[in-house]
């Protein structure tokens, strides 16, 4: 049992114990490599063409069909990406839109960029397309940002409707839409990224950090064709701080060829689950959405609770929450939610602790 508080609060991947002896493999592999020293003296700049080869067989899995490796930036992991989109497609002064609730680290990247946030509506399905067509005629937004597979902090999985029905109002009033799809693989099914199905209005921002392991610091940015990949990447390419580890690139081009990175995306996703069967059992008298594959539920706080009882009652039982309230595009949209992390735990027997805590003070509220 912890004696220390346990944090529920990054979605970080619950890893498979075998992880460290894999990682000792690559390694065993990489020094057969006769490059090595070249390796340690070169810069990856948008990523050599083996990480792009890499690269686009694993977002197979997402797009059915290896995508053209022209079409894909390698980054130091999914934020980069989606800087890099930011930046080049909306810039400075521009009119971002998003749903009401969405990845609060992605607007903090906006507002370093003096990029202004608009949020539109949601429902079950994720932004309403007849909230984005409104704003696209009263305003000239140049991008809308969507996570539409396990939607942070919500978990909705958005239909191919929806997705089809967003892309043709972005077509027809010429805005970008910006996917983040570092989720995306963990469902076992999902519908097909927007980038797939609309490749000619979106950009396409992945990584392996959800699914694998952080500390790989890699991500993908698939832009609509391979001219506008060479576009977006050519103000960046003297800009070394968001270049990929040639090492974390090399690893991961490893794991492709040989298989660990999905038999590693299978231990999580099953992990993911059997962690989603003890929240359901533990938390089974609260009301809560999710899925079965999510590293995360988003979780109403209980009556006569607020965000800020909710976290000290939460904290005096040894568990460290953030507020929902981080989630909203601002406070008056805020939800009475809260979201909660099951994959940051080592392991189960600590996040069992975790959320032992987490229905007490749920309980304590009834």
């Amino acid at each position: 049992m912890s004696t220390e508080p346990i944090s529920l609060i990054r979605t970080t991947p619950p890893t498979p114990s075998w992880l460290g002896e894999e990682f000792s493999n690559a390694f065993i592999d990489l020094s057969k490599r006769n490059d090595l020293s070249q390796l340690l003296r070169s810069h990856k700049h948008n990523g050599a063409p083996e990480d792009r080869r890499a690269g686009s067989i694993w977002l197979k899995q997402r797009f059915g069909d290896e995508l053209d490796p022209d079409r894909i930036i390698v980054t130091n992991g999914t934020q980069n990406a989606l800087f890099i989109t930011l930046a080049t497609m909306v810039g400075r002064g521009g009119l971002l839109l998003t749903e009401r609730l969405s990845y609060y680290g992605f607007r903090r990247l906006a507002g370093f960029l003096g990029i202004e946030v608009q949020a539109i509506d949601m429902d079950a399905d994720g932004a309403l397309p007849d909230a984005f067509e409104a704003v696209c005629k009263s305003a000239k937004p140049k991008a809308l940002f969507l996570s539409p597979t396990l939607h942070n902090p919500t978990t909705i999985v958005m239909s191919r409707e929806r997705r089809l029905a967003l892309a043709e109002v972005a077509r027809k009033y010429g805005v970008i839409i910006i996917e983040d799809d570092v989720y995306g693989v963990l469902p076992a099914s999902a519908p097909p990224p927007i980038a797939a199905l609309a490749p000619d209005v979106t950009w396409h921002a992945t990584g392996l950090a959800k699914c694998i392991a952080p500390g790989l610091r890699i991500g993908y940015l698939v832009a609509p064709t391979k001219a506008a990949a060479a576009g977006a990447y050519q103000p960046f390419n003297t800009t070394s701080t968001w270049f990929v580890s040639p090492i974390s690139a090399a690893i991961v081009q490893n794991w492709v060829e040989n298989g660990t990175g999905q038999r590693i995306l299978g231990a999580v996703r099953d992990e993911a689950a059997a962690r989603q069967i003890i929240a359901r059992e533990l938390l089974k008298d609260a009301s809560y959405t999710t899925k079965p594959e999510a590293l995360h539920l988003w979780l109403d706080l209980p009556d006569g609770s607020s965000q800020e009882t909710f976290l000290s009652a939460c904290a005096q039982r040894g568990v460290l929450l953030r507020s929902g309230e981080m989630f909203a595009i601002s406070k008056e949209q805020a939800p009475s939610a809260i979201r909660i992390v099951l994959g940051s735990p080592n392991t189960r027997e600590e996040l069992t602790q975790a959320l032992i805590g987490v229905a007490g003070a749920i309980q304590a509220f009834a």
